[in-house]
């Protein structure tokens, strides 16, 4: 039975990480087929294996100068401090506990240390791009230039990108997952008071970020009945309140946080899910609504439409008419035979594990074909 090892150090710590969740979910569903090991941050399964890191510790570093002088270089220093104190235990570990696949889940610091552990052993590298739009075009292209044997794309649209850019790169398209079974349509809600029909929105409240949470709250208070439910926390939590309080009043607006075991529950409480941000992330909110039965209003762009499909409404939201007009037509649609529901079905976990564990062989056994060819021909060129 092959062993594969999914890396990501962030796993059981941050939960709030889709990419560390991700993980998680990627390891627990094959480990039914495979013997895996996620080299993880803290424990998060029988198949996990937590790093000795001074983030994961607990130690006092990010309460240090040193911490404090990394501000002046990056944007996100515990980010990059965690990646840091981790590159070294993820090579050691793996250099002596062989694997015969390396799934880095981290970007481009889990791609480096499988790039080195690479070159030593030479263990093929399955890597999947957690990009599912281009806004920094660089980040791919960093990506492509440590080569991983076979990259996984989230959609078409960054699949098309990294085939331009290389051409040669062995390339799947697979989505992330969702769990259908704990995102229904049926089971209890939230109460929120606030008048029906409710529109959803989950978002970070930073005015200064690309969410556009202003958007939302405009064209909901053009539809004379409607009531916003924004789901997040942020720095301008304040602001958001204040223009929501201004232009809907407390009926009809809240601003609330939930745990993610929670969010069936906000999303059965509404009756469309609504986004206004220029690219999401990952998209992962909009699946999760559509399987709750939510119809979408979204940002109109190439990402998006393949997301949504026939499950709802891409529109220029910062159109606000036209925005205001869409979120009404979205209310007023049956979206008869379940259609969201339908549509998010195409990224059940099932289906995904089946991609993953037919690109896991596939990886392995390429890498296979290519040393022995190497070894009949030391000549030829990987």
């Amino acid at each position: 039975m092959p062993k594969i090892v999914v890396i990501h150090p962030q796993a059981g710590i941050d939960w709030n990480n889709n990419a560390a969740i991700f993980a998680v979910d990627l390891a627990r569903r094959l480990d039914n087929y495979f013997e895996v090991e996620l080299l993880s941050g803290a424990e998060c399964g029988s198949f996990s294996r937590p790093l000795d890191s001074l983030i994961a510790g607990g130690g006092g570093l990010t309460n240090s100068s040193v911490f404090n002088m990394m501000h002046r270089w990056f944007k996100q220093p515990q980010l990059s401090l965690e990646k840091m104190v981790n590159f070294l235990p993820c090579i050691t570990y793996l250099l002596n506990h062989p694997a015969d696949l390396l799934m880095p889940q981290n970007g481009y610091a889990g791609l480096l240390v499988a790039n080195c552990v690479r070159a030593a052993r030479g263990t093929p590298i399955l890597f999947t791009e957690h990009r599912n739009f281009i806004p920094r075009p660089k980040s791919i292209e960093r990506h492509l230039a440590l080569k991983p044997n076979r990259l996984i794309a989230l959609n078409p649209v960054v699949a098309q990108h990294v085939h331009s850019l290389a051409p040669q790169q062995l390339l799947e398209t697979i989505p992330f997952g969702i769990d259908p079974t704990e995102f229904t349509p049926e089971g209890k809600a939230i109460s929120t008071g606030l008048t029906q029909p409710t529109i959803i929105s989950v978002a970070n409240l930073d005015r200064h970020g690309d969410r556009r949470i202003e958007l939302t709250i405009k064209a909901v208070a053009r539809l004379p009945q409607a009531s916003l439910l924004i789901c997040g926390e942020g720095n301008d939590r304040d602001y958001f309140q204040a223009l929501g309080d201004r232009l809907l009043g407390s009926e009809r607006f809240q601003i609330r946080s939930f745990a993610y075991a929670q969010m069936p529950l906000v999303y059965r409480s509404g009756s469309i899910f609504t986004s206004a941000a220029r690219q999401e992330t990952r998209g992962l909110k909009y699946v999760e609504a559509m399987a709750c039965g939510l119809p979408i209003v979204a940002t109109d762009n190439p990402v998006n439409r393949d997301l949504i499909g026939n499950a709802g409404i891409t529109c220029e939201v910062t159109d606000i008419p036209l925005y205001a007009a869409s979120l009404q037509l979205a209310l007023e649609n049956s979206w008869c035979q379940g259609q969201p529901r339908q549509n998010a079905l195409r990224f059940s976990w099932q289906g995904i594990t089946l991609l993953y564990y037919q690109a896991v062989l596939k990886t392995i056994a390429t890498a296979n074909y290519q040393l022995a060819a190497a070894d009949l021909n030391p000549s030829l060129e990987n």
